[in-house]
């Protein structure tokens, strides 16, 4: 297992302990730092672990400090976090079995270092349980994404239909729209996340439900409506700025890559 660990100078003597052990058990550790006892800010060797673990690029993540809790705190501030304080064993198992926990928070001034090393044993040992659980973390994820729509804004797009738009039929052509719609769903997914190359993955079938003729002016949206590790999903519409009807509703699912063309985490 790949396991982030970050702690402040509080807990810097525990990690390099955690870390050993670790190691030992043929786990592959990512030290985020701090490197010494001199004091710092946590949030600075905290965060940086935390996104480590929402990025998927570890699968797990430790924290220390002093008691553990402003640490636990900065961590689940990075969307995807579940961090628990953990003082005991029974703590520990309980966080991962019924919350799901991907990272934990100890506090090196609480807990006798025996205690620190057998709660991150039996926290890698246990396992999530779900069933009735599942349910709960699912309302997590939900807070999440709904602050995802808030942060990300709606974006939209208008455009007269003219004639060089319309088939042979006298309807707008197809192509055209969907052309429309995936810029403007680029658009939202590269404003929500600057720091991502996005390109379009796939669509969902568009539902249209009216037409659009020569003439009419129509309005575009679309909204970063959840994020994954390597890729968002935008939800885009359009409105018929004359009859005020929908025209259709779809969704996009744009992927972050690099610059080998490879999926990569997007960084929040």
């Amino acid at each position: 297992m790949k396991i982030s660990i970050g702690s402040d100078h509080a807990g810097f003597r525990y990690k390099g302990l955690i870390i050993e052990m670790l190691k030992a058990s043929r786990h592959e550790v990512s030290d985020f730092g701090t490197d010494s006892e001199e004091p710092v800010d946590y949030p600075s060797f905290i965060v940086p672990a935390a996104k480590a673990v929402a990025s998927g690029e570890c699968e797990r993540g430790i924290v220390l400090g002093g008691s553990g809790n402003g640490e636990a705190i900065a961590a689940n501030k990075v969307d995807g976090i579940r961090c628990a304080v953990c003082w005991n064993t029974e703590t520990a198992r309980l966080a991962r079995q019924h919350n799901d926990a991907n990272m934990i928070s100890l506090g090196q001034r609480t807990i006798a270092p025996e205690t620190a090393l057998e709660i991150v044993r039996t926290w890698i040992a246990a396992e999530a349980e779900g069933r009735r659980h599942a349910q709960r973390i699912r309302g997590i994820s939900a807070i999440e994404s709904s602050r995802l729509g808030e942060r990300s804004g709606t974006h939209e797009k208008t455009l007269l239909i003219r004639p060089e738009f319309l088939n042979h039929g006298g309807g707008l052509f197809g192509g055209y729209m969907m052309q429309w719609s995936d810029d403007i769903a680029f658009t939202a997914a590269s404003l929500t996340f600057p720091g991502a190359t996005f390109v379009t993955r796939r669509f969902e079938a568009f539902d249209f439900v009216s037409s659009v003729r020569n003439g009419d002016i129509i309005k575009i949206f679309a909204r970063v409506e959840s994020a994954g590790t390597t890729s968002c999903t935008v939800e885009v519409w359009c409105v018929n700025a004359r009859t005020e009807e929908r025209v259709f509703r779809t969704q996009a699912v744009m992927v972050n890559i690099d610059l080998q063309g490879r999926k990569t985490p997007i960084t929040r």
